[in-house]
């Protein structure tokens, strides 16, 4: 029903996909936030983490390259708000 399409794709900048697609979103966090939570997350060491995270482009460069930024630092609830109103003014300039 809508022309919408997600790719949930971290490394989306670096295999040069952001060329197909029309909009960026980047749910985003602080490096060290970034750095915690992946550890945390997948129970790897401090290098493992960093290890990844150095495999990608910074998450500030991709920040700067993305045209809608969702921040990820606060409560779920308020994530899942600021896509709702990310939606919602997506689907308003769909609709034109």
């Amino acid at each position: 029903k809508n022309p919408v399409i997600f790719l949930d794709m971290p490394l989306l900048y670096e295999v040069k996909y952001d060329s197909y697609v029309d909009e960026t979103w980047l749910v985003y966090v602080d490096p060290v936030t970034q750095l915690t939570r992946l550890m945390k997350r997948n129970g790897y060491s401090e290098s493992e983490a960093l290890a990844r995270i150095h495999a990608q482009l910074p998450i500030d460069d991709k920040r700067s390259l993305a045209q809608v930024i969702i921040d990820n630092t606060g409560s779920p609830e308020e994530t899942q708000k600021q896509v709702f109103v990310a939606w919602q003014a997506l689907m308003d300039r769909i609709k034109g």
